[in-house]
């Protein structure tokens, strides 16, 4: 049975829990907001006996999508493997289920690829998750976006960090600006192009469902089916708890959306882990580096850092974004039958990754 109100620790907070599936569809999870007295802290619980399709099951609640399912998608996407490569990969995939990953309660995490966090956030996090990890202590427990080089952390002595992926961000203080060609030619082509910018405010209901299906070609149909299949309920309540709010580019011949960002913000710092652009469009109108010219655009004019995530490392290194390695804390159940298995399959995926450096991920293709 699902987790629920009813059936999740009493924890000593108010609670705010919501059903992942009705603002992901391909999410199995519970999504409970802890209100601690510092900072509301958002934690995905996922169902126990899940039953999509594991191959289209949203690495937002099942960390073996991203973390192992993902990959293989990608892979298959660039080139059609030969018979020891699927071999390999279902070997792969098939480790993936062993351990940890599919259980694993994320904490401080809301169903974005990436999730900002205050000062006081990143504290509180390490401060609860003992108190978390003893109320359900048969789960394993995860916190993602951890960035060891800018980030305090106190972890507990059975932690493991496994390096995640390169993300990409830049500081736009206040006349400071990337000065690469490539930076400098996509603002010229947003100032130049005619494309109208639009911002919160104006996104109606007809606009969201807009904004969704760009945001569906681009990392859905392009990319896995495993990205979040985010629903229109994700982009209303996102907006009213101030998770999210939403940007665009709008033809003023045909009052079409043609790109799409969600933006996620707190304090100095911008992300958005919705980014959609209109495939009909030819190439050569530069949808998508004009959606993330307009980002950077309003960065520089509020002065914030504008964390771009990962993906696309080449061309965010050409525009002078500023690479940084994102690492992942992963936790072993502290009690029940599956404590020695996901501890050892914790200490595998820590010993492949023994040697993975930044450069070693950016040469890979991050």
């Amino acid at each position: 049975m699902p987790p629920s109100a009813s059936t999740l620790p009493n924890w000593p907070w108010p609670v705010v829990t919501t059903e992942l599936s009705t603002l992901v569809r391909n999410a199995e999870a519970t999504l409970v907001e802890l209100q601690h007295p510092e900072a509301t802290l958002p934690m995905i619980v996922p169902h126990l006996h899940p039953v999509l399709d594991s191959r289209k099951r949203s690495w937002v609640s099942c960390m073996e999508s991203g973390l192992y399912g993902y990959l293989i998608d990608e892979m298959q996407r660039h080139e059609k493997p030969d018979r020891v490569k699927s071999a390999l990969m279902k070997v792969y995939a098939a480790m993936g289920t062993l351990g940890p990953w599919r259980r694993a309660v994320q904490v401080g995490n809301f169903p974005f690829s990436t999730t900002l966090r205050s000062e006081d956030s990143n504290r509180v996090i390490w401060e609860i998750l003992p108190m978390l990890r003893e109320s359900m202590p048969d789960r394993p427990f995860a916190v993602r976006n951890v960035y060891p080089a800018r980030q305090a952390l106190n972890l507990p002595d059975d932690a493991c960090l496994i390096p995640a992926r390169p993300i990409y961000r830049f500081d736009y203080a206040v006349g400071m600006m990337p000065n690469t060609k490539n930076f400098r030619r996509d603002l010229k082509l947003l100032s130049s192009d005619g494309l109208t910018r639009i911002f919160d405010a104006q996104f109606d209901e007809h606009r969201t469902l807009e904004g969704l299906d760009l945001y569906q070609q681009l990392y859905r149909d392009k990319h896995s089916q495993r990205n979040p299949d985010y629903t229109p309920e994700m982009i209303h309540v996102g907006r009213i708890r101030g998770w999210l709010s939403l940007r665009g580019l709008v033809d003023p011949e045909s009052d079409r959306l043609v790109a799409f960002a969600g933006v996620h913000e707190i304090g100095r710092e911008l992300s958005a882990p919705l980014i959609g652009y209109d495939f009909s469009v030819p190439q050569k109108k530069g949808l998508y580096r004009q959606m993330l010219a307009s980002l950077a655009r309003e960065a520089i004019d509020r002065g914030m850092i504008d964390d771009s995530s990962s993906g696309a490392g080449e061309f965010k290194r050409n525009r002078g974004l500023i690479p940084e390695m994102e690492q992942l804390v992963i936790l072993p159940p502290l009690t029940g039958a599956r404590r020695a298995l996901d501890r050892t399959m914790i200490k595998l995926r820590r010993s492949w990754s023994r040697g993975i450096t930044l450069e070693s991920m950016i040469a890979a293709g991050g």
